[in-house]
């Protein structure tokens, strides 16, 4: 950055946040560089023209992503409007302090592994997330790193921590903390993390308790309460798919009705909802599509039970051209989580379409990296002004890992009985996609591969597949 545009930066940075109103405007014929030289601190009341003179500071020719105005801009007011033109100038802002495109990975390391050996203050002991904290730890560390380095002390603390939410020998799932009530999203997360550290002794233990669980908890429309009287949605069904299937449990009995109740879920907007007749979202969506993934052996079989083409649409309208990151629903603001929960989807819809990009995965690359990340004290967070949490670094390593690694079919894909979601492999790109995809080219890279369906490494999900299949033929 040359000293002219430090000093123009700076200048811009000291005028953020502070209320005026328009008596200069840039119009179309007016070069911004003119514009920028004859301002003042009064003169920039319209907060197009402050955006755009930002765009311009965050301009980098070295980088293949840049923040750029969307093509059609809104000019309604509205409180809705406002948080977006609020959020884009903050995340600009960030990126013009935030040049580089680093991952301070020991920091990161550093952060997840006090976390996980360490003791919480306050009330935190008595939050009924305990697996979902341990899944989100073990998994950024197994991102980074894969096994090499997963040591013995760390297994048995992962082991330790999930054994005391455990109900019953699995008769009740696994509850969010001691003493407390089985749950699906918190037997998932338990579940993942015991696959994270390949405690295959203790799921073989579980696993058969854990399908008397679930079926007790089947619903006549196909999905699952996700306790006992509890809710059921999208998400549910998604948990039960995901333990079942990676703990080779699923049966016709299982899955009876699940993909007709998915199919309920697809809205007018093309995403999913959580339950019919309501808001698609992005979670709901990876939900959804992963499940069919799991529930079906072939491409074609997952085409012709959804709406393919709007579920595309509705997607790639979630990442912004000025922050780079995704949103989880219309009109609403980006967010790190998704990366993961929107982010994952691509590699799923590629695979669908065969297609080799259908979103611009340097621009999530730059909004992780230089935006969501904290590279200081480690950790990731939603957006600038948001602290770093354990949630939101996992999903963000997901993410990165989404934009790191190419997603294909395996070489020796069939029409056979086993599931999509276990066909697919990290792809090398080939040589001349190199201006298309130039993270992938990268030979440090930051993260290893994750299945996209299950958002744990391909290794993890492949090992554990295969140890309960020899398993159960012997």
């Amino acid at each position: 950055m040359t000293e002219r545009e430090k000093t123009k930066a700076q200048y811009i940075l000291k005028l953020l946040g502070r209320k005026r109103n328009p008596i200069y405007t840039v119009s179309s014929a007016t070069s911004l560089n003119s514009a920028a030289s004859k301002a003042t601190a009064s003169d920039f009341e319209d907060i197009s023209d402050l955006e755009n003179i930002m765009l311009e500071s965050a301009f980098n020719p070295e980088f293949h992503f840049n923040p750029i105005d969307p093509p059609i801009k809104d000019g309604y007011k509205s409180q809705t409007t406002i948080s977006q033109e609020e959020t884009e100038l903050s995340i600009l802002e960030t990126y013009i302090k935030n040049p580089e495109l680093i991952l301070n990975t020991p920091r990161h390391l550093q952060f997840v592994m006090e976390a996980l050996y360490g003791t919480f203050p306050g009330l935190y002991p008595l939050d009924a997330n305990h697996p979902w904290m341990v899944y989100w730890l073990i998994n950024s560390f197994k991102l980074f790193t894969g096994d090499e380095r997963l040591d013995q002390d760390t297994i048995e603390l992962v082991n330790e921590k999930i054994s005391h939410c455990i109900v019953d020998d699995g008769k009740g799932g696994i509850a969010g903390g001691a003493n407390q009530l089985g749950h699906i999203a918190s037997t998932y997360a338990g579940i993942l993390s015991l696959v994270d550290v390949g405690n295959y002794r203790l799921l073989n233990k579980l696993r058969r308790n854990l399908y008397g669980w679930f079926m007790s908890l089947k619903l006549p429309n196909g999905s699952f309460a996700v306790h006992e009287n509890g809710e059921s949605d999208v998400r549910s069904c998604y948990c039960v798919l995901v333990i079942g299937s990676l703990l080779n449990i699923l049966t016709p009995e299982l899955t009876d009705g699940i993909q007709d109740y998915l199919d309920l879920c697809q809205t007018y907007e093309g995403g999913f909802a959580g339950v019919p007749n309501t808001e698609a979202h992005g979670g709901y969506s990876f939900c959804a599509l992963a499940s069919y993934f799991i529930l079906n052996n072939d491409v074609e079989k997952i085409k012709k039970s959804i709406h393919l083409d709007s579920l595309i649409e509705w997607t790639t309208q979630r990442q912004g051209s000025i922050e780079g990151g995704l949103s989880g629903r219309t009109n609403k603001l980006v967010d790190a989580c998704y990366s993961f929960w929107i982010g994952a989807l691509f590699p799923m819809l590629e695979v669908l379409t065969d297609s080799k990009e259908l979103f611009d995965r340097d621009g999530l690359y730059h909004y992780i990296l230089r935006v969501a990340q904290e590279s200081k004290n480690g950790g990731f967070r939603d957006k600038p002004g948001k602290s770093v949490d354990f949630y939101h670094t996992n999903y963000s390593l997901c993410g990165l890992s989404v934009c790191e690694h190419l997603i294909k079919l395996k070489d020796d894909y069939a029409n056979d009985d086993v599931p999509l979601a276990y066909k697919l492999d990290a792809a090398i790109p080939h040589k001349d996609d190199i201006h298309k995809f130039p993270q992938l080219f990268n030979v440090d890279k930051y993260t290893v591969p994750i299945n996209p369906i299950f958002g744990i490494p391909v290794e993890a999900v492949d090992a554990c597949r295969d140890h309960f299949i020899k398993l159960d033929s012997e």
